[in-house]
């Protein structure tokens, strides 16, 4: 019993020498207070400035860019966009004939047909006695749209050497030329012949020997044709040539 006691003596004083000095025993830290937070936090808020709205002029164009896939393609190409007209659809029957005849009428107005039809004579200098004068008139239509000419208002009148008409013995009226038609459609650029041989002695007092001035006219102010009567020529004009009779 008593041996025991001395061990444990013992064995507190050998813990006592050897133990370090610098030893720190362990604290219990304390936690900090944590300060009181508000019940309401106020945030002010920067507002955005507004962009400013780009100046757009009055003949500014909308521009499409072109974005092309591939890399190695030229530059975007830039579009303009032109002004898109609407038509209207659906107009009548009416209204479409009446559209076409203000189209031919300013069509008329443009190529005024008694300047832009050339007309020509093709007849012999010399008519033997008692045959018949054969004459020709060309037509060569310059306008830009196609014309009718009648065949039935073609004339000739000759003058003597004191200019005055020559004496009618007969006279005729030729109302219908039977080798052409009442009206002959000529197009843009196109020409017309129009063929006639005449009795001259039978309606004039030629006299053999003598040189004349005939007159060839064709005029028409009034008849038109019924197939297109917006586009007759409605137009007078004269030739002159001096024939003699042998």
């Amino acid at each position: 019993m008593f041996g025991g006691r001395f061990l444990y003596l013992f064995a507190a004083i050998a813990c006592a020498i050897l133990w370090p000095d610098d030893v720190v025993y362990a604290q219990s830290k304390k936690k900090q207070a944590e300060p009181p937070r508000p019940d309401t936090v106020f945030v002010t808020e920067q507002k955005e400035k507004p962009k400013p709205k780009p100046n757009y002029s009055a003949d500014m164009k909308e521009t499409i860019i072109v974005i092309y896939p591939n890399d190695t393609a030229p530059k975007p190409r830039v579009t303009y966009k032109d002004t898109v007209i609407i038509l209207k659809k659906g107009l009548t029957k009416e209204q479409i004939a009446a559209r076409e005849k203000e189209k031919n009428a300013e069509l008329m107005k443009a190529n005024n047909f008694c300047q832009c039809v050339k007309m020509d004579i093709d007849v012999r200098p010399v008519l033997q006695m008692e045959t018949y004068l054969t004459y020709n008139f060309i037509f060569k239509n310059n306008c830009k749209i196609d014309i009718w000419v009648s065949s039935k208002h073609f004339r000739f009148t000759p003058y003597n050497a004191f200019d005055k008409p020559v004496k009618v013995l007969r006279k005729v009226n030729f109302v219908k030329r039977y080798n052409h038609p009442d009206f002959v459609k000529i197009a843009p650029g196109e020409s017309y012949t129009f063929n006639y041989a005449d009795d001259a002695f039978f309606e004039y007092d030629l006299q053999k020997g003598e040189t004349y001035k005939f007159v060839f006219e064709h005029r028409n102010f009034g008849e038109k044709s019924k197939i297109a009567p917006e586009k007759t020529y409605l137009c007078g004009q004269k030739r002159v040539q001096m024939i003699t009779v042998k």
